[in-house]
């Protein structure tokens, strides 16, 4: 299995030093988050010679990009900003060509909606993945969606009720196992059901308080175990990307220091792969 980073947690910060700061610490991957709350992070901000740029960064930095994690959600009610998700997707398709990443390429983004809404939503949900199946058939790429603990997909039977119903090979999972985790679940199972449903991984740390309430943190800070989840992943034949992710709970703080970040959490993430005898090549 190979390490890589979100640039989500690195709001501030241009693709063209993040790239070279990843490196340096160790990871073997780049996330890159497409936001226009991000600098320079949209497909309209990358020209041809921005993209051939940043495609050659990432090849002299030696970096894999398992995905792109673009903002948003797949479910809305309105028809038109369904279209807009839909071409923005588009887009993001061929950046992810422009930036040589591997095929079919990824584009992660969560399936979103209200936990409560389940019922009365999951119809059109199903019928607004159609649309980015036969959209990923058309310009040959993946869409895995984002489970979350707010969401309407938030637990494993809703995930797997959800694809199948879909059933569709390019409509895959984005699996975050902190939301799992929220959502109370033993990790050695959502692992084992999830992970042939996953074309992406995030993982991120939380402590959960008596309350029901939960604080999302810095991999190692948290309840989280890392190394129980690393060993369930590699029993269940995961060989890909861990990509970690940093919350805006943690990166929206003043004193938030980006490349401490980033260092802290390849640390904790490099120690878990060791502890659970995951080799990375």
């Amino acid at each position: 299995m190979k390490i890589a980073y979100g640039t989500y947690a690195m709001p501030t910060v241009p693709l063209e030093e993040a790239f070279p700061m990843l490196a340096g610490i160790g990871y073997d991957g780049v996330e890159v988050c497409i936001s226009d709350k991000h600098h320079g992070a949209t497909p309209d901000q990358m020209d041809a010679d921005r993209r051939a740029n940043l495609r050659g960064l990432l090849e002299q930095q030696g970096l894999g990009v398992p995905a792109l994690f673009l903002l948003g959600s797949v479910y809305t009610p309105d028809d038109q900003a369904h279209r807009a998700n839909l071409e923005r997707v588009r887009l993001c398709a061929q950046l992810a060509r422009d930036l040589g990443m591997r095929e079919p390429p990824v584009l992660a983004m969560g399936f979103g909606g209200k936990r409560d809404d389940w019922d009365a939503i999951r119809p059109r949900m199903v019928q607004l993945l159609g649309d980015y199946a036969d959209l990923a058939e058309q310009e040959d790429f993946i869409l895995a969606g984002e489970a979350h603990c707010g969401a309407a997909v938030y637990n494993s039977e809703r995930i797997v009720s959800l694809l199948s119903e879909v059933n569709d090979p390019r409509v895959r999972l984005h699996f975050d196992i902190v939301h799992l985790f929220l959502a109370g679940e033993p990790i050695e199972q959502a692992v084992a059901t999830l992970v042939p449903w996953t074309a992406h991984t995030h993982i991120t740390d939380a402590i959960r308080h008596d309350d029901g309430s939960f604080q999302l943190v810095l991999l190692g800070d948290g309840d989280l175990d890392a190394v129980a989840y690393m060993r369930a992943m590699k029993q269940a034949g995961w060989t890909d990307f861990i990509t970690l992710e940093v919350s805006t709970m943690v990166w929206a703080k003043e004193d938030y220091d980006v490349r401490a970040a980033a260092r802290k959490s390849y640390d904790a993430l490099a120690a878990a792969f060791e502890a659970a005898g995951v080799e990375r090549p």
